[in-house]
């Protein structure tokens, strides 16, 4: 690839990033439109959207003079246009074909600063492709044979007015062809009408070379011929010409042309009538005809088009014409949705700075309460008003539906599921969900794995379904919903769901359990993801290795998330993933217990309690819990729970939250009220530590730890392995 000088050099190197994302995004869309069609074949408008997208890519390329994109790409297109034209049906052999060619696509895209990466076996699968594209569009069903152009509703031995355009290579001259003895043999043939010298081509006379050819000419011949006859007036030359052949335009022809030349105007009757199709009068008595059906059901009442062909004679080309130019208008119309490119570290250090603005405007208000100065308090709750909005505005920026990423994982469900020869419908739900950009990115990876190793474990093939009384295609489903606070991502299937016999064999075998202990089903199941842990029997390129679902944990725990698994076996398996909304700022409830500062994100918050220590009782089992409402509320100390120094006063708090097992309470001895909340990450020496997720610097400038309201739910509920030893509650 060579360019005219430094600038465009200089120019390219700049803008190539930019195409490279805007490319990225047309080839994701390109396979998301590609296996919705697969689902929906005789969508149109899919197919349309599929075409554009195909051609922006192709379009973009040759701007920076990408040929191995736009000649592969330029094959792709010529399918997809035959599919719109209705020569070709999608089958799962093209569909499977042209994932193939976007994933091709995908390579020359992300190699094109470096040619070198394009080796000899990649060259060899992009001729493959090519060969099969040009298989299939060169043994098309032929085009419909509709009234052409040439097909003139005048006599075949009538007269008619042909429009040729003629534009002559350079090397016409060279070849022993004279372009004016063409022009003086069409002249043979009638009339000629008009006749123009194109000169856009010639260049100044310094430069010109008499050699060369640079004539191009335009003419009306107005003949009995055909359209062949005409077009074998230039047989000699076709390699060196680019040449139309434009028959007569009928009068519905003209009028259609002269409605798409015309200006905006997006009443239909007003487009008919500037053009002379309809005269007003007539116009008027078709629009009264369409006032009196206006009772009518919207099922029988005729289209106002149908009343203008019915009616007023209109031809039916002309009335299309017109609806085509008013949906056109509708298109071009200005959309009210506008969007800017903003670089994702950009954000990132706008959203830390809010953070440290929070800080300070906690400090700002302390030190308001400190003044007793009535106006400067009121000052800092305005300041702290702006700064919540602020927040608002700024997280919601990094919003984006988990759609996004639910949508990539068609692909992997088809290509998997068809090289372990499963049948599976999968199914999205809840896509327009949001969660935190930075979280939709890390929770990416861990998802695949879980959707894989429903396919490969979980999903059993045709023949086993349907020997166990169940449907030959399994049923995958990934969905999202919001909850207090929280995301709940969920990985359901209905397969056989896990073998506990075998995962216990399996963790027995390893020692990861003591030979005879029967631990309870839920850590049986959670046995799958530690460390190298698995059951298949043969290594494949899927999985067998055990490395992959001890990942998938630490990934959504270092996400401030929880895992669950719910196994029928026989029937399913239900994986649940919750993750807090962002990562980085919450509202929160401040508690004190002694000197320690605690935070509970204030969407899990039902209510507070004021009791005095004799209230909360120990029951059998040796927890704490309170009477509340007729019901028993197990309550968690936190003064016991981390040995927290405290001069245990009579009169304490018990906060009442929600959790994943339900509602629980947590015993405090000062409420320090709501404040928002800036999320700092525990050192390594504190992320092991149960029932914390985080901590927060506050305006006094002490820490406080941010409570993780499922983990301590986990602990009320019953005993807990903590690292190989039993947590118990007092």
């Amino acid at each position: 690839m060579s360019y005219s000088n430094d600038a465009d050099q200089d120019f390219i190197r700049q803008a190539m990033p930019a195409f490279i994302s805007e490319a990225a995004e047309q080839i994701e869309a390109i396979e998301t439109l590609l296996l919705e069609l697969e689902e929906q074949p005789d969508d149109r408008e899919l197919l349309d959207s599929l075409f554009r997208c195909a051609h922006t890519v192709k379009g973009s390329a040759g701007i920076f003079g990408l040929n191995r994109v736009v000649e592969f790409t330029h094959h792709v297109e010529t399918l997809l246009d035959k599919m719109r034209e209705g020569d070709i049906a999608l089958t799962p052999v093209i569909s499977t074909l042209l994932l193939q060619c976007n994933d091709q696509i995908k390579f020359l895209v992300d190699t094109a600063a470096d040619e070198s990466a394009d080796t000899p076996e990649q060259k060899a699968d992009r001729a493959d492709l090519v060969m099969q594209l040009n298989a299939l569009t060169d043994h098309a069903a032929p085009e419909p044979v509709a009234p052409a152009q040439d097909a003139s509703p005048a006599p075949a031995t009538g007269v008619q007015t042909w429009t040729i355009s003629a534009r002559f290579g350079a090397d016409t001259f060279r070849n022993g062809m004279d372009p004016l003895s063409i022009a003086r043999y069409l002249s043979t043939m009638g009339r000629v009408v008009s006749v123009r010298c194109g000169s856009e081509t010639v260049p100044p006379l310094l430069n010109l070379n008499p050699e060369s050819c640079y004539l191009s000419f335009y003419m009306e011949l107005e003949t009995a011929s055909t359209r062949d006859d005409i077009e074998g007036a230039f047989s000699f030359v076709l390699d060196d010409c680019e040449l139309d052949v434009v028959a007569p335009e009928t009068a519905g022809q003209k009028l259609a042309r002269a409605i798409d030349e015309m200006p905006e105007t997006p009443r239909l009757g007003d487009m008919l009538v500037s053009v002379g199709a309809v005269s007003q009068d007539k116009l008027d008595q078709v629009l009264s005809t369409q006032q009196q059906t206006r009772g009518m059901p919207t099922v029988g009442k005729p289209k106002i088009g149908d009343l203008l062909e019915a009616q007023a004679g209109v031809a039916p080309e002309v009335v299309a014409a017109a609806l085509g130019k008013q949906q056109k208008i509708r298109d071009n119309a200005p959309s009210e949705e506008r969007y800017i490119r903003v670089q994702a570290d950009r954000l990132d250090a706008v959203i830390n700075l809010l953070g440290e603005l929070v800080i300070a405007g906690a400090g700002a208000t302390l030190l308001a309460r400190e003044s007793h100065d009535v106006a400067l308090t009121e000052a800092n709750l305005y300041m702290n008003g702006l700064i919540e909005e602020i927040r608002n505005g700024t997280l919601g920026l990094r919003m984006v539906p988990v759609g996004e990423t639910f949508s990539r994982f068609r692909r992997v469900v088809r290509d998997t599921a068809s090289s372990l020869g499963k049948e599976v419908n999968f199914e999205i739900v809840g896509g327009d969900a949001e969660l935190d950009k930075s979280m939709v990115e890390k929770i990416a990876d861990p998802l695949m794995h879980l959707v894989r190793n429903s396919l490969d474990h979980g999903l059993e093939t045709p023949q086993e379904r349907l020997a166990s009384g169940k449907s030959a295609a399994g049923k995958l489903t990934l969905s999202a919903q919001h909850e207090t606070g929280a995301i709940l991502i969920r990985i359901e299937d209905d397969g056989r769901g896990i073998n506990r016999e075998r995962v216990l064999q399996r963790a027995w075998n390893r020692g990861l359990v003591e030979q005879g202990v029967v631990p309870s089903d839920n850590d049986i199941n959670m046995l799958i993801f530690e460390p190298g842990f698995s059951t298949a029997e043969q290594v494949t390129n899927l999985s067998g290795r055990g490395v992959g679902m001890d990942v998938v944990r630490r990934n959504i725990e270092a996400l401030r998330g929880t895992l669950r698994l719910t196994s029928n076996p026989g029937q399913g398996l239900q994986v649940d993933i919750r993750l807090p909304l962002t990562l980085a700022i919450i509202d929160g409830f401040l508690v004190g217990v002694g000197k320690s500062k605690f935070v509970l994100p204030l969407e899990s918050v039902v209510e507070v309690i004021e009791s005095g220590g004799q209230h909360v009782k120990v029951d059998a089992s040796g927890r704490h819990c309170l009477e509340l409402r007729g019901a028993v509320l197990p309550v968690v100390r936190l003064r016991t729970l981390y040995t927290v120094e405290s001069s245990h006063t009579e009169r304490v708090s018990v906060v009442v939250v929600n959790s994943q097992r339900g509602q629980y309470g947590i015993e405090v001895e000062v409420l320090l009220g709501q404040q928002q909340t800036v999320i700092k990450p525990l050192g390594r020496l504190f992320k092991t530590l149960r029932g914390i997720s985080g901590s927060s610097i506050l305006g006094s400038g002490e820490v406080a730890l941010i409570l993780d309201v499922t983990s301590l739910g986990e602990l009320v509920t019953g005993d807990v392995t903590v690292g190989g030893t039993v947590v118990e509650i007092n």
